[in-house]
């Protein structure tokens, strides 16, 4: 392979899927002015975190489920000759008490290593990711909706200003787990956000949830009645119903109703009528991170 020619991966263990997300790169002076190609992307339904969250463990089933997918990747990845791949676990994993029986169980079935990284170390690697497809000038608030948690992660293209992760994930809303006082926390940070910044707020959706919004939507500016007119479109019809009229998954179709009142109630909050969405997730992030180790 050329010296200034790569193919890298990354892994994205969430809460609710594993992704795998394999891109062939050309460098250039930047990651942002590298030719690169996505040459494979792979979902699994894992949902480690209906174990996790309820029980505090990931049991012999999702354990399983999870070495099998990881032992997918490895091939995938061996067939596509990848130089270099990052794996990492968010909210599942963390809340896991066994999460590093499960990490060893992958490395020896799979070879592949898991880094463990808490909601600082996500918020971060997405800030580096997103910052450099933004304006320079403005103030952005990215809401990184899993299974397991919502991470805000407020910036300036050049400035990780604060961030913070609240267990409202997708999954616990499902499990109707969430805690309440996560919500109160939640309230009173937006308000503070509202307060201080106003309307040279700019709101940046993250996650597979916000991604189909747009998708569904066609647009990656998405307007908050939009957003309210599908979910008022979805809320009655049953998990069947949803996967038929709109053509979704059904580990999708079950969580997407929660995920959606999740983004109108920030939208809402801060008094935002839009909503970017670039489409990078953490798998995204991964590789990047990994391509400024070569170049």
């Amino acid at each position: 392979m050329e010296q200034n020619h790569i193919t890298l991966a990354g892994i994205d263990i969430g809460s609710n899927a594993v992704r795998l997300i394999v891109k062939d790169i050309k460098a250039g002076e930047s990651y942002s002015d590298a030719s690169v190609k996505k040459t494979a992307y792979l979902r699994l339904p894992v949902r480690l975190g209906t174990d996790a969250f309820l029980t505090g463990r990931i049991g012999e089933e999702k354990t399983g489920m999870l070495v099998k997918a990881m032992g997918i990747y490895k091939q995938i990845m061996d067939f596509y000759e990848v130089t270099n791949y990052m794996a990492v676990a968010t909210s599942a994993m963390r809340s896991a008490e066994n999460s590093s029986e499960i990490i060893d169980n992958v490395r020896s079935n799979s070879g592949i290593e898991i880094q463990l990284i808490d909601g600082h170390q996500e918020a971060v690697l997405l800030y580096e990711t997103n910052r450099c497809n933004l304006s320079d000038n403005k103030v952005y608030l990215s809401a990184d909706l899993g299974g397991g948690s919502l991470q805000l992660t407020l910036f300036k293209a050049d400035n990780l200003l604060w961030t913070h992760s609240y267990k409202i994930g997708t999954v616990r809303l499902l499990e109707n787990i969430a805690d309440i006082s996560e919500f109160d926390a939640l309230n009173l940070q937006l308000e503070s956000l509202r307060k201080q910044y106003g309307d040279d707020l700019k709101l940046i959706g993250v996650g597979g949830n916000i991604n189909k919004v747009s998708s569904l939507l066609g647009e990656n500016t998405v307007e908050l009645k939009d957003i309210e007119q599908l979910h008022a479109e979805l809320e009655p019809l049953s998990v069947k119903e949803r996967m038929l009229k709109y053509t979704l998954r059904e580990d999708r179709a079950d969580v997407f109703v929660p995920a959606m009142s999740v983004y109108i109630k920030l939208m809402q909050k801060l008094k935002l009528k839009k909503i970017l969405v670039p489409k990078i997730g953490l798998a995204d992030a991964a590789v990047r991170k990994l391509y400024e180790k070569y170049f």
